[in-house]
């Protein structure tokens, strides 16, 4: 994993706000606080974006789908997943883009042990018992707040 880029609009507040660049180790905290995400992919030359429940679990990103549904018959060869946090009240929060592939999941005490896993049912319809892993080869982080 890459250690977080500087990108033109990373960084770069309004005037009146102010942001902070986080360290992988806290990326990493504050994705394990939340469980819906949203993973983005390319598929027929357009890019999907769907949200799903997630896990973190020694720094990857564990998300259940159906086997013949659009996530996973499509290449996720390169994926994103983002997360954040964001309070309307103060202005305030976070967000967390982690770059990567997803894979299937096959290994069977991984499987167990994500099963054991306290996980939000998906919202979609249908049975979700397919799991993938994105292990982000970059990871960036940032948080917003007003300036002081």
């Amino acid at each position: 994993m890459t250690a977080t880029p500087e990108h033109s609009s990373w960084g770069t507040p309004g005037t009146l706000r102010a942001s902070d660049t986080l360290p992988p180790s806290e990326c990493w905290a504050l994705a394990s606080t939340r469980s819906t995400g949203r993973l983005g992919f390319f598929r027929d030359g357009l890019l999907d974006i769907y949200p799903v429940h997630y896990v973190v679990l020694d720094e990857r990103i564990y998300f259940r789908t159906s086997a013949d549904g659009t996530i996973a018959t499509s290449d996720l060869g390169r994926a994103a997943f983002q997360i954040d946090q964001v309070n309307r009240e103060t202005h305030s929060g976070w967000s967390i883009l982690a770059n990567g592939s997803a894979t299937r999941v096959e290994e069977p005490a991984l499987l167990t042990t994500l099963w054991g896993k306290a996980i939000e049912e998906p919202w979609a319809p249908g049975q979700r018992d397919l799991f993938f892993c994105l292990a982000p080869t970059q990871l960036r982080g940032l948080r917003v707040s007003t300036a002081h």
